[in-house]
């Protein structure tokens, strides 16, 4: 099997190039603006459907097949708005950063704020409590990537263990057909009922109405998203480090000024006022171009697999462990923060 991923490398590289030519930039405003909140729905839909395969086991070919269907029913450019603007409702709950957007609307009026933040997203995590609102996001999306990634785990390991199992060691038939399922579901997206019913309430958030640096339950918080199935579903995934340990990563930085620059908005109460802003800023371009990788190579990844069990380890390196690879792409660990201190002092 990690032949059949090398194998699909080089030919998803060319198939971007295609892809990239004949679809509209993804920082262009599509043809009507997307609310804030429709757009949060396509990003918990993902989340909602990695909570639903932790759940289940594939124990015969019908299971693969609903598996596959929920990896790959997610559009690239849905996910990509669905994902910054959770981060930028998760950044509007810092309250540091929310005072200082605030403290410089009233310095340099508020019109002028909104300008520069909407021309240069970058402005807004320069402002004061921006370093605060980064560590958020940084701790959210790291946390959210860790908890993809353990389910990647699992469906790779399966994988390999499907093997000594007869259904799942025979030819996969009808594999392009299969395949062509897989791709019309990526570019129709999840449907409207992705998302369970007892998630949807928790998606309404306005700024300041939580606090998830102190509580990792709430909305952006580390253990949201196991948070929000409840019960014995609720898992601590990983053991995230202090925010002070991760720094922002400067190839993928843009996605995390544009969080920011949205919750800007938010908090001087702008968004209904700039809502072709918005759309634009949450239409993250680097982003996108990681997610539309990723399900290339599942596509490619499934029309080189023979075997079913092939079709298992696909869904994992790509339709998840990939996925969770871009969103954990904004943070890197800061080896000055981690470095243990030496010498005898140092001056304040």
């Amino acid at each position: 099997m990690r032949s059949l991923a090398v194998w699909t490398t080089t030919a998803v590289v060319a198939l971007l190039g295609v892809a990239n030519a004949q679809t509209p930039a993804a920082t262009e405003a599509g043809a009507s603006n997307v609310d804030l909140q429709t757009a949060v729905t396509a990003y918990a839909a993902y989340q909602s459907d990695v909570s639903e395969l932790r759940a289940s086991t594939m124990r015969d070919a019908a299971g693969l097949e609903t598996a596959l269907d929920r990896v790959a029913r997610h559009n690239r450019d849905a996910l990509t708005r669905g994902w910054v603007a959770y981060g930028a409702n998760t950044a509007a709950q810092s309250s540091a950063f929310v005072q200082g957007v605030r403290d410089a609307a009233a310095y340099y009026g508020r019109d002028a704020v909104i300008w520069a933040v909407t021309v240069d997203p970058s402005y807004a995590r320069g402002l004061r409590g921006g370093q605060e609102a980064t560590n958020m996001l940084l701790a959210s999306a790291n946390a959210d990537s860790a908890r993809i990634i353990s389910v990647a785990d699992r469906y790779q390991e399966m994988a390999y263990s499907l093997q000594r199992q007869r259904w799942a060691n025979a030819v996969a038939p009808q594999q392009a057909a299969r395949v062509q399922r897989i791709r019309s579901l990526g570019r129709d997206g999840a449907p409207s009922d992705a998302v369970p019913s007892e998630v949807a309430p928790r998606l309404a958030v306005t700024p300041l109405s939580l606090h998830p640096a102190s509580d990792p339950s709430v909305y952006g918080g580390r253990r949201f998203w196991d948070a929000v199935r409840g019960g014995e579903q609720v898992v601590e995934v990983s053991s995230t480090p202090a925010a002070a340990a991760w720094r922002v990563n400067a190839s993928r930085g843009e996605a995390l000024d544009r969080m920011a620059a949205v919750a800007a908005l938010q908090a001087l109460d702008a968004v209904d006022t700039n809502q072709s802003a918005v759309t634009r800023l949450i239409a993250d371009p680097r982003s996108r171009d990681c997610f539309e990788m990723a399900q290339l190579q599942l596509y490619q990844c499934m029309s080189a697999a023979r075997f079913r069990y092939e079709n298992a380890f696909c869904l994992g390196q790509h339709g998840l462990r990939d996925i969770g690879t871009c969103i954990g792409a904004v943070a890197q660990p800061d080896a000055t923060a981690m470095a243990p201190v030496t010498g005898h002092g140092g001056r304040d």
